[in-house]
């Protein structure tokens, strides 16, 4: 008899560690802190500037806004996705992301398109300009 009830305090001890577990971390069962996603934070007022560049310079010759691929990959979505690169290594589209590929566009080609974006726009845009080009695509994340 004794056995028995000692099964069943240990039981009892058990699920009351694991419901003051469950209590104080703050989380539902089935999620863990990496399973959640920070939005896309976007400056408006730079992503309307950004617009402005892309049509200036001809980025949306290539890169189209509807999710459709052109000779670049679409900007639609992109910010924040997944990207599979021709290395065989997949990054995330994070700002870092997407100003070093206006900046040095052969470094980090995505798996299924040429390197054939002119390297160009590292000397003739401006930081602000790459950062307002950054915010417009992250304007297209949805």
């Amino acid at each position: 008899m004794r056995n028995w009830a000692e099964g069943v305090f240990a039981l009892v001890i058990l699920l009351g560690l694991g419901a003051a577990l469950f209590m104080f971390s703050g989380e539902s069962l089935g999620q863990g802190s990496t399973a959640t996603t920070a939005p896309i934070l976007v400056d408006p007022d730079a992503a309307v500037r950004g617009e402005i560049i892309a049509g200036n310079t001809g980025c949306l010759a290539c890169h189209t806004i509807n999710g459709t691929p052109g000779s670049g990959p679409t900007w639609k979505g992109l910010a924040g996705s997944s990207r599979p690169l021709q290395s065989g290594e997949v990054v995330i589209a994070d700002e870092t992301y997407l100003a070093n590929s206006i900046v040095d566009p052969g470094s980090q080609v995505v798996a299924g398109f040429d390197n054939i974006m002119p390297p160009e726009y590292a000397d003739s845009l401006t930081e602000q300009e790459i950062g307002d080009l950054v915010e417009y695509i992250k304007s297209l994340a949805s």
